[in-house]
C-alpha cells in the first residue's frame, strides 16, 4: 500500500506538471504593415533545457537544450506562418545587435512577469506599458520589419537521483512532495516602428518535452496561441 500511495503521489505530480496555463495581454486588434503583409522578424529562441539533480541545483544540458531549441524554432516558424505574415527567420546564429536585443528582452520580460502579473506598478496605473526602447529601430533597418517575435523558455527534467529523492522523502514524511521538474516561458511581440511591446503572453507550468518535437508544437501554440493576425 505503501508503495501504490508513492506511485499515486507521483502521478498526481505529473498531471500538475503537465496543466499549462496561459496569460496574455495585447494593446493591439491585428498586425499593421508598411505593404500589404506584415512582416514579422523571428529571432533565434532563447531556450534551455536544466536537469534538476538530487540536490534540486538546476544543470544546463547542452544536447537537451540544442534539440529543445530546434524543435521551437520550427514550431515558431510554423505558427507564424498561419497568421499571414511574411517572415525574416533568424535561426542561426545571431548578430551583436539583435544578441543584445534578446537579452535585454529576456530582462524585461522578467521584469514585466513580477511587475505587471504579480503587482502591478503603480505609476502605470493598471496599464501594459513596456518597451525595449527606440533604439530597437535598428532592427527595423537591419530587417525591413515591422515587428519582432521574442520568446523566452525554460524546460527541466528530474535526474534519476532527483526520482530517488522524492521517493525517499515521501516515505519518510507521509506524502511531502519535492519539485521534479517543469516548465515555463514568456513571449513578446514589439514594435519596430516605437519598440513598444504590443503583445505579451506568458506560460505557466507547460507541457511536454522540448526534446520532442510534437510536445514542442504544443508548447509553442500555447506560447502563440493569440498572437493577433493580420
Amino acid at each position: 500500500m505503501r508503495l501504490l500511495r508513492l506511485l499515486l503521489i507521483a502521478a498526481g505530480l505529473a498531471v500538475l506538471a503537465g496543466c499549462a496555463t496561459t496569460t496574455s495581454v495585447s494593446s493591439i486588434n491585428k498586425l499593421e504593415a508598411r505593404t500589404d503583409r506584415p512582416r514579422i522578424l523571428l529571432l533565434a529562441p532563447d531556450v534551455k533545457f536544466y536537469a534538476l539533480t538530487a540536490s534540486g541545483i538546476p544543470e544546463a544540458q547542452a544536447d537537451w537544450t540544442e534539440a529543445a531549441r530546434v524543435n521551437f524554432a520550427k514550431a515558431i516558424v510554423a505558427e507564424a506562418e498561419a497568421r499571414n505574415a511574411d517572415l525574416v527567420v533568424r535561426d542561426g546564429q545571431l548578430t551583436e545587435l539583435e544578441s543584445r536585443y534578446s537579452r535585454l528582452h529576456g530582462a524585461v520580460g522578467e521584469t514585466v512577469l513580477v511587475n505587471h502579473f504579480v503587482q502591478k506598478l503603480p505609476a502605470k496605473g493598471g496599464r501594459f506599458d513596456w518597451s525595449l526602447g527606440p533604439g530597437v529601430q535598428e532592427l527595423r533597418e537591419s530587417s525591413d520589419a515591422d515587428y519582432v517575435l521574442f520568446t523566452y523558455y525554460r524546460d527541466s527534467r528530474a535526474t534519476g537521483g532527483r526520482v530517488a529523492m522524492f521517493v525517499v522523502v515521501a516515505a519518510l514524511t507521509g506524502g511531502a512532495a519535492i519539485p521534479m521538474g517543469g516548465q515555463g516561458g514568456f513571449a513578446s511581440l514589439v514594435d519596430l516602428k516605437t519598440g513598444d511591446i504590443v503583445w505579451f503572453n506568458k506560460v505557466d507550468a507547460g507541457t511536454g518535452d522540448l526534446r520532442d518535437p510534437d510536445s514542442a508544437k504544443k508548447v509553442v501554440a500555447n506560447l502563440v496561441k493569440d498572437l493577433p493576425k493580420n
